[in-house]
């Protein structure tokens, strides 16, 4: 019995035990084999999700980027080059008055006293003065020669006031005659002078500018040419004068092509990028770089079309067509975007470039730090799936009777996350990359270190979403503001459609259409007492919003003045003086005024600087009015306006604008210009002002067919019927 028992008692705890080492061991190694595998499959699900985050992070970030440097770019150089025509046009705009000014002394010299006018000294050196020299020494002797340029150095206000007006850009101011006589205004008194003490001899009717004036019959502008006194490279500009068709004189300014140079490294384009200026021949007038496909060459020789960069030369034949364009491009082997645009004025065009690396730096970076991120997670989740896989070994041998239960719930607590994971992973998209960290996920082992590492990295994409939603706001933001700028300006403009209906005496009616969300023109009209209508137009020499600002101020001082009485000419005379007095930032606005006396039909007006009127009399013909033209507003504090008269018969109207009318251009560059505006107002049968103006808008709208303008358009156009009813009259103007 006792041995029964004992053979009982072995053999069952030995089967039981057999079978339970052989369960546990069975599950042991099917556990192991299984975390293992889990493991291992934790390992290649995060390198297979740092990779899909990468690559959508990649294709969001080059996209968005792209736009948006494209958008700046463009901006940008077009800033830049309208920046500059604009300078350039306001010395176009210099030379052409005091053209007016020269022809007057021909014309009328029995007006002008004589003024001493003495050789260059030394004593003015490095001071603006008035100085005389001559190419011929018989010009010194030419007595009636002499006489007009003691005559034109009663310009020397305006002369000086061009030079020291446009921000360093003007050199020099030169009036010479074809005798070879010359009376100038600049700061090089001492350059005249060699160490013998003899003045310069200085024949004009020789240099580029002369002959260029005289050859094209007006102002012109000249390419990139060495100083004939300082032997510097300068761009240079001439403008002929004549009296009845006879040569009297020529103007000439000139600018250091290192002044512009310098203004182009003022231009924000990254910290490797640069710009460069070409003229409208493909001649590279300026660029940075010393060696390379674009370096600058001394003569000026290096041409755009010579170089072997197809997209390059393609991008400026667009601009030759006034296509501001933008393209990716290799230069010296380096990749870059390009973009430019042109400067009508002088028809240059302006390229930048910044590279493509630089760009794109921030999604690099950002890729970068995810990959390394990613790579220090996976190394630390093998380092710990190692480890784990010893203490399953472990715990299989020290635990064996928990083994089966410790093994299920290992494999619970490794799955359940993991497929969580896996799950919220496949569910996300890649316009919402967001993982948040749950409870679920801090198991405290690498789990919770996966886990928290997607987390960081979705963290980081949210903050670089976030980055490029706020500039896209930014943006709205800017564009909001403008409108509002837009409306304000509107609203200070009268309405035309409602304005004195109750008046039979006249018609009226005006437009204002901006080239941009805000502009510089304005208009106003209003009765100064039951009898005196008072007209005007105004244009600002800049754009946007300070111009929109000085075109504010401006209209109220003119209007404000306008009601206290006077003739035109002694209201722009006390008006000018206001506005010169604070003109801090040297803006300036030429004005057109007029003051019809409805009882008569006389018209009194004063022109600033503004485009001529044009009047159409009884004989139904619209004619442009050659008027004289004052100095425009704000330029110079002490300036007189002077008036004269018109006279309009009933039926008579009288049409006047600003020059985004005449210079309104179409795709090829081309002005509108005043013969086509003579000929629609001519061809129109319309008898009301707004149907006039509207048939001119039409015109000028098929002209340009949809050619991107940089001018305002405004128009005002009154037609008088005379205190009697009818169309019968005299003639007038």
């Amino acid at each position: 019995m006792a041995r029964q028992k004992a053979v009982i008692k072995k053999g069952l705890r030995s089967k039981m035990f057999r079978l339970c080492i052989s369960l546990v061991l069975a599950a042991s190694i099917a556990f192991g084999v299984i975390g293992i595998f889990q493991l291992r499959s934790m390992v290649n699900l995060a390198s297979d999700m740092t990779e899909e985050q990468s690559r959508a992070v990649k294709e969001i970030s080059q996209e968005s980027i792209l736009r948006l440097t494209r958008e700046n770019m463009i901006n940008t150089v077009e800033l830049s080059a309208r920046n500059f025509d604009n300078k350039a046009k306001t010395m176009k705009h210099d030379f052409i008055l005091l053209a007016d000014e020269v022809q007057d002394v021909f014309a009328h010299p029995e007006r002008y006293g004589e003024r001493e006018v003495s050789l260059p000294d030394m004593a003015n050196a490095g001071k603006l003065s008035l100085q005389i020299s001559f190419g011929d020494p018989a010009a010194a002797e030419d007595e009636e020669g002499m006489r007009m340029l003691r005559k034109l150095a009663n310009l020397e206000p305006t002369m000086t006031e061009i030079v020291r007006g446009t921000e360093n850009y003007t050199d020099e101011c030169y009036i010479a005659l074809p005798n070879t006589a010359t009376i100038c205004v600049d700061a090089k008194s001492q350059d005249k002078i060699d160490e013998n003490g003899q003045v310069w001899t200085f024949d004009p009717t020789v240099r580029p500018w002369y002959k260029a004036a005289v050859e094209k019959g007006g102002f012109c502008f000249t390419l990139a040419v060495h100083s004939f006194l300082l032997s510097i490279p300068e761009f240079q500009y001439g403008v002929p004068v004549y009296v009845d068709g006879e040569l009297k004189a020529v103007l000439q300014g000139a600018t250091r092509l290192s002044d512009i140079q310098l203004s182009m490294t003022d231009i924000g384009v990254g910290e490797k990028g640069f710009t460069i200026l070409v003229s409208e021949d493909g001649n590279m007038i300026y660029s940075p770089r010393e060696t390379g496909e674009l370096a600058m060459a001394e003569d000026l020789s290096m041409r755009i079309q010579d170089s072997k960069n197809e997209k390059l030369i393609a991008l400026f034949e667009g601009a030759q067509k006034g296509i501001h364009g933008f393209d990716e491009m290799d230069i010296d082997g380096e990749g870059y975007y390009a973009a430019c645009a042109t400067m009508p004025t002088v028809g240059w065009i302006q390229f930048t470039f910044v590279p493509r690396a630089e760009t794109e730096s921030h999604t690099t970076e950002l890729l970068e730090e995810m990959d390394v991120i990613g790579t220090q997670a996976g190394e630390r989740f093998k380092e710990n799936s190692r480890k784990s896989s010893l203490v399953i070994l472990l715990v299989v041998l020290i635990l064996i009777a928990n083994a089966i239960l410790a093994a299920l719930a290992l494999s619970s607590k490794i799955l359940n996350p993991i497929n969580k994971m896996t799950g919220e992973i496949k569910n996300m998209h890649e316009e919402d990359f967001v993982f948040q960290m749950e409870d679920a996920y801090r198991t405290g082992d690498e789990i919770e270190v996966l886990a928290s590492t997607f987390g960081k990295l979705s963290d980081r994409m949210q903050e670089y979403l976030k980055n490029i939603m706020s500039m896209t706001a930014e943006k709205e933001r800017r564009g909001t503001e403008l409108s509002i700028a837009t409306k304000i300006q509107g609203d200070m403009l009268p309405d035309a459609s409602e304005a004195f209906t109750e008046r039979p005496e006249f018609d009226l009616f005006a437009s204002m259409h901006p080239a941009k969300e805000v502009g510089g023109d304005f208009y106003d009209f209003f009765m100064i007492d039951d009898d005196h209508l008072c007209l005007v137009i105004a244009d600002v020499s800049d754009k946007g919003v300070p111009a929109a600002l000085f075109m504010m101020s401006s209209m109220i001082i003119i209007n404000n003045r306008a009601k206290q009485g006077g003739t035109p000419g002694e209201i722009l005379t006390d008006a000018n003086a206001q506005i010169w007095k604070n003109n801090k930032t040297k803006m300036f606005v030429t004005v057109w005024l007029g003051i019809l006396e409805l009882s008569t039909g006389k018209m009194v007006c004063t022109n600033a600087g503004h485009e001529f009127p044009v009047i159409r009399g009884a004989d139904g013909v619209f004619n442009v009015f050659k008027d004289k033209h004052g100095v425009i507003v704000g330029a110079l504090g002490k300036s007189k306006y002077k008036d004269y008269e018109l006279h309009l018969d009933p039926g008579g109207t009288i049409f006047v604008y600003t020059n985004g009318v005449p210079e309104a251009s179409n795709a090829e560059g081309e002005f509108y210009g005043m013969e086509r505006l003579e000929k629609t107002l001519n061809k129109t049968k319309a008898v009301h002002p707004k149907d006039i103006l509207e048939a001119v808008k039409e015109d000028v709208d098929a002209f340009v067919a949809g050619a991107k303008q940089f001018d305002d358009l405004t128009m005002l156009c009154v037609t008088f019927h005379g205190r009697n009813t009818g169309n019968e009259g005299t003639e007038g103007v």
